[in-house]
């Protein structure tokens, strides 16, 4: 034991040496641990603090995206809106110039018609002569101071016109330069077509069946009025006829008397 201490205290020195080193390392070990600890927990919050900003980050953009996807969508409503209202705009716009376009037609088409009527005159006042407007015999004349035979009725009556033999499919024609006035059928003279020669006198054209002109229209004498129809059961007896009447103010007048 004694040679053991003498051995240390010999090489005390070294043995310091080595102790010295021995605790130096041991505190650098230490001290390497503790920085590494540190460095770990600081690495640990840095990439929390990252992975919060990262999320904040991601936060923010998905509501900006979300607040730009919302904009692109008011915007394009917006857009929508605006050519809905420009289209029903355009629409209304068309409608009410179409409208416009039929009302200025229509007037254009009065305007036309009050023209040319005022244009024509009939100036029929009794002394022209009327051409006949149909060739034929005339099998019941003109009567209203005496009674005159119809076969068919068998029956003596005054006649307002003159019954002018006739076949079927025979052309009439307009007597003097007249205006159309009514267009009818009658269950005594068939279809019917009355004109105006004007100051007060008018034609009527009686058992027609192809009526050739219209309502309102204005001929010239000659004109083809119609055709000439199959006869009523008031004219059977009579046969396929004409009936043409003249009235003054409404007062029948002798056909006859102003025909050439």
């Amino acid at each position: 034991m004694k040679k053991f201490f003498n051995v240390i205290r010999r090489n005390i020195f070294y043995i310091a040496l080595i102790a010295g080193m021995a605790a130096l390392v041991a505190m650098v070990t230490i001290y390497n641990i503790r920085t590494n600890s540190k460095d770990k927990e600081n690495g640990i919050n840095v990439s929390k603090e990252d992975g919060n900003q990262q999320a904040n980050n991601d936060s923010v953009k998905g509501k900006t995206d979300q607040n730009q996807q919302a904009e692109e969508t008011i915007s394009d409503g917006t857009k929508t809106t605006e050519k809905e209202v420009t289209t029903e705009n355009s629409n209304t716009t068309q409608h009410n110039t179409s409208e416009t376009e039929r009302e200025t037609m229509a007037d254009q088409n009065a305007a036309v018609t009050e023209e040319a009527t005022e244009e024509v005159v009939l100036d029929f006042d009794g002394s022209q002569g009327l051409i006949w407007p149909l060739a034929g015999n005339v099998i019941i004349p003109f009567s209203m101071d005496t009674t005159v035979y119809f076969e068919t009725l068998n029956q003596y009556k005054c006649n307002p016109g003159m019954v002018i033999e006739a076949v079927t499919g025979a052309e009439t024609y307009a007597v003097y330069k007249c205006l159309i006035t009514e267009i009818y059928s009658d269950e005594q003279y068939g279809n019917v077509v009355k004109a105006s020669l004007g100051n007060g006198y008018e034609v009527m054209y009686g058992q027609l069946d192809e009526v050739k002109v219209t309502k309102d229209q204005i001929v010239d004498a000659g004109t083809v009025i119609g055709t000439v129809g199959e006869p009523t059961r008031f004219f059977m007896e009579e046969g396929t006829n004409l009936y043409f009447e003249i009235t003054k103010d409404g007062t029948p007048v002798d056909p006859m008397s102003m025909i050439e």
